[in-house]
């Protein structure tokens, strides 16, 4: 059993890391925005372009997404995000996906994103 860890950081705390690959299958940690200060359509948009570097350097890209959980700091926003959402996904191939409300770890963080993918496929 071969597991592969990339993008370990100390950001948030204790060790994560941002990708996980197990056999065929790669689980992203959260993803949020770095720059706080857009309203949730800017930071949907940069959270995809990070998931989308981050699937490429695992060697798999959007269109092998099985599952996207999206947390909303404010679910009044959903439209904002879910526009952006639309422009990015594949709309041949969409994942599974959920989106929730919650509090969020900051009170400036408008939206998080986890996915799980195939690689080498």
């Amino acid at each position: 059993m071969i597991i592969r860890r990339f993008g370990a950081t100390l950001e948030h705390g204790p060790l994560i890391s941002q990708g996980v690959i197990h056999n065929d299958t790669l689980f992203l940690s959260g993803v949020t925005a770095s720059d706080f200060t857009g309203d949730v359509g800017a930071q949907t948009r940069e959270a995809l372009q990070t998931i989308d570097g981050l699937l490429e350097n695992a060697g798999t890209d959007k269109d092998n997404l099985l599952t996207v959980h999206i947390w909303l700091a404010d679910m009044t926003r959903f439209q904002d995000m879910n526009a952006v959402w639309n422009d990015w996904v594949d709309a041949e191939n969409p994942p599974a996906r959920t989106c929730v409300s919650g509090e969020l770890y900051r009170l400036d963080c408008l939206v998080e994103i986890a996915v799980t993918a195939v690689v080498g496929s």
